[in-house]
């Protein structure tokens, strides 16, 4: 699976070089207008589009049939795709625990550590779960259809947050009057199913292609 892994990164290599000067730039614009808490969100939306140039530069190289007569697994091949995304995850994780470390104060500020640790995992395999088994089930050119659509509506996810700043307060305080340790826990066991679930459809449909 190392080599999988290797190999997505290596056809990303220049696509996440730029990421990585978006992100900054990103960062540098929220921050002067006082919106790092749209910041995390950035990790939404990095997996669906990166997932979708890995499909496409799988589908240029044919590389499924040079892989599939040998002797990795096609359930190895799909995991691969989801240990990326989960590693995606971890890096949003972290970046949104440095950014509340950071931060002195605003909401973020008050949300609990626990929280995040249960919520960032959540918002960042959400759209990509969803994603992998219909790019597995449609293919590449299909599934631009498939990211068009999921791009849009982190978009407007993005646009909604952004123009009601109060929608967070709101949900924050809601959820002080849970107890939000048994929350994170529910958010931490709805990932986990979430992800199983996809991961099963996508390997049940990628052991019945034929290439």
């Amino acid at each position: 699976m190392k080599a999988l892994i290797y190999k997505d990164l290596v056809s990303l290599k220049r696509t996440v070089l730029l990421s990585l000067v978006i992100l900054a730039v990103v960062c540098f614009n929220a921050v002067q207008q006082g919106a790092v808490l749209l910041l995390p969100m950035i990790f939404v939306l990095m997996p669906v589009i990166l997932l979708g140039i890995i499909f496409g530069s799988d589908t240029q190289s044919k590389v499924d049939v040079y892989i599939i007569p040998g002797p990795i697994k096609r359930t190895t091949v799909v995991l691969s795709r989801y240990a990326f995304i989960w590693f995606m995850a971890l890096i949003g994780t972290l970046f949104t625990m440095l950014l509340k470390a950071l931060t002195s104060g605003g909401i973020l500020a008050e949300i609990p550590w626990h929280f995040i640790i249960a919520t960032m995992p959540l918002l960042t395999t959400l759209i990509a779960a969803i994603q992998l088994p219909l790019m597995y089930k449609f293919g590449a050119e299909k599934g631009r259809l498939v990211f068009v659509v999921l791009y849009f509506i982190i978009f407007a996810l993005f646009s909604y947050i952004g123009s009601n700043k109060g929608f967070i307060s709101e949900l924050v305080n809601k959820l002080e009057n849970l107890n939000l340790g048994v929350v994170s826990l529910l958010l931490v066991g709805v990932t986990l199913l979430l992800n199983a679930v996809s991961f099963t459809l996508s390997e049940a449909i990628y052991s019945k292609k034929e290439f």
